[in-house]
């Protein structure tokens, strides 16, 4: 009667271990399942992340482009401000603005010698001047130029046949206003570039942060109601773990005790 109670449980435990096993096996893929759709959710949300990220750089680029050509200091694939040796070695922005008043003229006038502050009419250059000036200065003599003693009217300079030439003191005075004023130019468009920049850039990053923001709020609207179902599915699988724990256990005792019967119950034909 033992043996038969023995194995009665032994029968009912292996078609629980058999369903525990099949219930782990369904959970366990259940879990399975739900880690991938929170991964799959994951990396649609960085990629769209990402996405906001390099619209930011763009935008940033775009607008730094559009506000270097407002300056007046765009590159381009062929600008002088790539090649130092188009613009003599000098500043190119400099040097267009030098060439732009040389062109149009400087209001600075001189009276007896001295500038004259009310009269400050366009002074304009001829075009051998301008040559002249330009000359002087991209070749370096601009900052050495000297009077002579019996001609304080005029420096003189080297010209590029190794000759000893004059010109008007005031040319060249009118000329290192001109140095003056580019240089100027070249600053106050530099700044405005980098205020600019520097300010669109700002409200970039306001709005990258922003949109950042709404973007985690939809991701973890998203993954809320998958953490629940992973969550969920984990302690199913936890609990039918345990469940075949169990009856694991319990079949190895109802199997040692049948064996045990078994061998209790076979004939022994006076052996002992």
């Amino acid at each position: 009667m033992a043996l038969l109670l023995a194995m009665y449980q032994k029968m009912r435990l292996i078609r629980e271990r058999n369903q525990a096993t099949l219930d782990l096996t369904k959970f366990s893929s259940k879990v399975s399942r739900v880690e991938k759709n929170i991964e799959r959710v994951q990396k649609m949300f960085t990629s769209r992340k990402a996405k906001l990220e390099s619209q930011a750089k763009m935008m940033m680029n775009q607008a730094k482009s559009i506000f270097q050509m407002q300056s007046g200091l765009y590159m381009n694939a062929g600008s002088a401000y790539l090649n130092p040796y188009q613009a003599g070695g000098a500043n190119a922005f400099v040097n267009q603005r030098i060439q732009g008043y040389l062109q149009n003229g400087v209001p600075l006038n001189f009276k007896d010698g001295k500038v004259d502050p009310d009269n400050q009419t366009v002074h304009t250059f001829s075009s051998e001047t301008q040559q002249t000036l330009m000359y002087l200065y991209q070749s370096g003599q601009l900052n050495g130029l000297k009077t002579k003693e019996d001609d304080k009217n005029n420096y003189y300079y080297t010209d590029t046949s190794n000759t000893e030439q004059p010109i008007p003191v005031e040319e060249v005075l009118r000329f290192r206003s001109i140095m003056e004023r580019s240089n100027s130019d070249y600053y106050m468009a530099n700044n405005m570039l980098n205020q600019s920049t520097a300010n669109y850039e700002q409200n970039v990053s306001i709005w990258l942060e922003a949109a950042t923001a709404q973007l985690e709020e939809e991701q973890d609207a998203a993954l809320e109601p998958l953490n629940y179902q992973q969550t969920m599915w984990e302690l199913e699988k936890e609990q039918a773990e345990q469940k075949l724990k169990r009856i694991e256990a319990e079949l190895q005792s109802y199997t040692q005790l049948c064996d045990k019967e078994a061998q209790d119950m076979a004939p022994k034909f006076g052996l002992r």
